[in-house]
Order: structure tokens, then sequence, then C-alpha cells
């Protein structure tokens, strides 16, 4: 596993667990204000609900699946090019909803300083508004890591790999060139000399006169 891959984990937990948080904060401000029986310090509707608050919940759900998902692709290394094609798809569509949601809720609820320390309800929607814009930092984050990712598969494995660890590292073998080695030509060795030692005794048998016997 590369340290992008690892880095994509690490901030898919986190963007996971924020998503939790804003889950659950949505849902309980969509419980508040359908529950209202009169109006609070911010209007005076009652049962009603905010249908930027309806986004980000959904946004949120959407987010803690695909996210649980593409976690363990990439950790299980069984992900490949059209997963990574998938989680960007998933990453880009997130990242307009919470890009929409998060400018809605700062447009709507943009000046809440004055009842937060009061009043339950604006701290929700201060907090709300601020886990909006902090998935979406993730989420930016998270496209960088993926396109990264993806490009430096490309090079390091020649255009195959995702992840950097899915498809084996093609490799080039150029075979040697067989040689051929003559041998050696044999080589005549010297006909043996014969030598004939000539004792002293013989050379004086040689020299010696004949002499008749009578």
């Amino acid at each position: 596993m590369t340290a992008l891959s690892a880095a994509r984990i690490f901030f898919h937990g986190l963007l996971w667990c924020c998503a939790v948080v804003l889950m659950a904060l949505t849902a309980y401000r969509i419980h508040y204000t359908k529950g209202r029986d009169s109006g609070d310090i911010l209007t005076l509707r009652t049962h009603y609900y905010d249908p930027v608050i309806i986004e980000l919940l959904v946004t949120s759900i959407l987010t803690i699946l695909g996210s649980t998902i593409v976690i363990g692709l990439i950790a299980s290394r069984m992900s490949g090019p059209k997963s990574l094609m998938g989680e960007m798809l998933y990453l880009f569509i997130v990242w307009v909803m919470f890009l929409v949601g998060a400018a809605i809720t700062t447009n709507k609820w943009l000046h809440l300083k004055w009842c937060r320390g009061s009043y339950k309800v604006c701290r929700i929607l201060e907090t709300i508004r601020a886990f909006s814009w902090i998935c979406f930092g993730l989420l930016s984050l998270l496209m960088l890591f993926a396109v990264a990712d993806y490009f430096f598969s490309r090079h390091k494995k020649g255009g195959s790999a995702y992840g950097g660890s899915t498809y084996p590292e093609a490799r080039t073998v150029t075979a040697a060139p067989a040689t051929y080695t003559a041998p050696a030509p044999a080589t005549q060795q010297p006909p043996a000399t014969h030598t004939t030692e000539t004792t002293y005794t013989e050379v004086r048998a040689i020299n010696a006169p004949v002499t008749a016997t009578a």
C-alpha cells in the first residue's frame, strides 16, 4: 500500500466521522422543527422543516455509505481502475451537494452570534454550518489525493495500476545473446628423442686391439 492510499484511508475515515456527526445534527434539527407547536427565537413558524437541512441529511448518509465502501476496497486491495473512477464520481457528487448545502446554510444563518450564547437552536445551526464546510474541505482533499494516486500509479506501473499495489509490475527481460567458444586446437607433442647411453666399458672394448691366439 502506498503512502497516498494510506492517506486516503485516513481522510475517508475522518470524513466518515464528520458525516456521522452532521447526520445526527440535521436529524435533531428536523425533529425539533417538526415538533414545534410555537415559534422560537428565529421564527414564528410551527411544524416545518428546512429543505437545506434535508439535503444535508441525505448527503451525510450518502457520504457514510460511500466512504465505508471505499475504505473497504482500498484496505482489501481489491480495487481497480473502474473502482477508482467510481470513487471519483462519488466524491464529485457529494462534493457538489455539500457545497450547495453549506453555501445555503451560511447565507441563511450567517449572523447567529447574538443568540448562540443563550439559545441551543442557534448553536445547533452554527455547528451544522461548520461541519458542512469541514466535510466539503475533506472531500476536496480526497479528490486531490485520488487524482494524484491515479497518475502516480500510472507513472510507476506503466499505466495499469490503482492504489500502487493491485497489479504486478511489468518487467522487460532482455535475453543475453548466446556466445559460442571454439575449442582450442590440440597441440602436437614433439617426437620423443632416442638417446643412446654409451658406457666407459663399451668404449674400451671397442678401442682395444685384437690379439691373435696360436
